[in-house]
């Protein structure tokens, strides 16, 4: 059966170099988080291990999936086929064409259920919870939600941040127009509590399923199952009827309560800013662990961004977008922070496909901020090309579209209020078909071939 142990154990024996170790003692409020992003700003994102953790008896554990070769491992396939490899999966468990369901068991037999703590004896503050940055409270970031929709029954699992509000409260982030905020607002109407598990340490594929943004059914349990090639292993909750994997590490059971909000922060999200809102309180009705838990996260942002997030992310997008618009060849996230960059590349057949692609890509993924639409002849990969047809093939009356008041990403600064922002999108497309452009001068590739460089260039 996987886990979080038996891809680490897996990880290790392929690859000792890529697993660190460190003995030595290191304080959870900063130090942590500076270790792994000063390993981060040096190239270097391997998975450590922090067996001594100031204050704490279980170990802190890190960049577990920082980096597409190490979710590639855990998926088994290579990190140039990861996406290709992800969207197969995904699309034959839509389709019926795979399936694997969860497998109950007994709480007796679940490791997750070696300790429970109820009541009084629950105490966050008895966990390895890490202080990222300088003037904020704890936060857990690795934490993956589950929830049962009140309508149809079904489970949802999503990744989500806590902030440490006591011994027993925390503060979570809701995204607007997202699964687990569209489930709230319907326990909202009912006049219901929202219960709600937070898990923590798992293998990584489930993790990655966790991100899916298909709608359901399937759930992110068979979706995370067909990642992992075998059915997930839950166990029923102590104080709800939701189920959790039996195999995880660590898992606080709480509620979300109708309509209530809390100050939030400060946090810095993937955006770096340090942002401060009200967000919604979670309380924690139980907690079950494993007597030796690892606790898993995140430790700081790495430059490459959540590999594990953005897959998912993509993979929906650039499927839901070529559905809609088939001259659509390729979509791809850019830059920094990637899911509010789409790029588009297109053999564009009708002078208006690139304003309905566009549109279709807002309408898929509320990150994405910008949208830019290419002739198949650019690489999408290549900022120099990127560029030069942003510079030469682009009217900005004729070629932008803005879009104002759309739903975005909450935290998104610039926004006159959270989740109301102004979207661009540009048709970087030739005007009005390919054929209207001129043609591109070209070298001589005989003597091209003929050039020898190293006469020209001083030793």
């Amino acid at each position: 059966m996987k886990s979080l142990r038996s891809y680490l154990d897996e990880r290790k024996k392929a690859f000792p170099d890529d697993f660190v170790v460190v003995k030595e003692e290191v304080d959870p409020v900063y130090e942590i988080t500076a270790i792994v992003k000063k390993l981060d700003l040096a190239g270097h994102n391997p998975i450590i291990m922090f067996e001594n953790v100031k204050g704490y008896k279980n170990p802190v554990i890190c960049n577990v999936q920082a980096r597409p070769d190490q979710l590639a491992f855990a998926l088994g396939t290579t990190a140039d086929q990861l996406e290709d490899h992800y969207e197969k999966v995904e699309t034959d468990v839509m389709i019926g064409k795979t399936k694997f369901d969860i497998v109950p068991v007994p709480s007796e037999q679940s490791p997750i259920k070696e300790e429970k703590f109820f009541g009084n004896d629950i105490d966050l503050s008895k966990y390895p919870i890490i202080t990222h940055h300088l003037g904020e409270k704890p936060y857990a970031t690795r934490a993956v939600g589950i929830v049962r929709d009140p309508e149809n029954g079904l489970l949802h699992a999503g990744h989500y941040r806590l902030m440490i509000n006591g011994k027993d409260r925390m503060i979570t982030h809701l995204t607007p127009g997202r699964h687990l905020w569209q489930i709230y607002k319907k326990a909202w109407q009912l006049g219901q509590e929202l219960p709600i598990a937070f898990v923590f340490g798992y293998h990584p594929a489930w993790h990655m399923g966790a991100q899916s943004r298909v709608a359901h059914p399937p759930t992110e349990f068979e979706i995370g199952g067909a990642l992992a090639n075998e059915p997930i292993r839950v166990t029923k909750c102590e104080m709800s009827d939701l189920q959790i994997p039996a195999d995880s590490e660590l898992v606080f059971e709480c509620v979300l309560r109708p309509g209530e909000l809390e100050r939030e922060g400060p946090w810095s999200d993937f955006t770096r800013y340090s942002q401060v809102a009200d967000r919604h309180p979670v309380y924690v009705k139980a907690i079950t662990q494993r007597k030796d838990y690892i606790y898993e996260d995140a430790g700081a942002w790495l430059a490459a961004g959540l590999s594990f997030a953005r897959i998912p992310q993509l993979v929906n997008t650039r499927r839901t977008v070529k559905s809609m618009v088939p001259s659509v060849k390729d979509l791809r996230f850019a830059f920094y922070p990637g899911q509010m960059f789409g790029l588009i590349s297109m053999d564009k057949q009708h002078v208006s496909e690139p304003k309905q692609a566009i549109l279709a890509a807002f309408a898929t993924e509320i990150y994405l901020k910008y949208v830019v639409v290419f002739d198949t002849d650019i690489d999408l990969s290549n900022i120099n090309e990127i560029s030069w047809a942003l510079a030469t093939r682009v009217q900005a009356e004729r070629d932008f579209i803005i879009i104002p008041g759309a739903l975005g990403t909450d935290l998104d600064i610039s926004a006159p209020m959270e989740g109301k922002v102004t979207k661009v999108g540009i048709d970087a497309t030739g005007y009005p078909f390919r054929r209207e452009l001129p043609d591109i001068g070209k070298y001589n590739e005989e003597i091209m071939a003929k050039v020898d460089i190293s006469k020209y260039i001083k030793k």
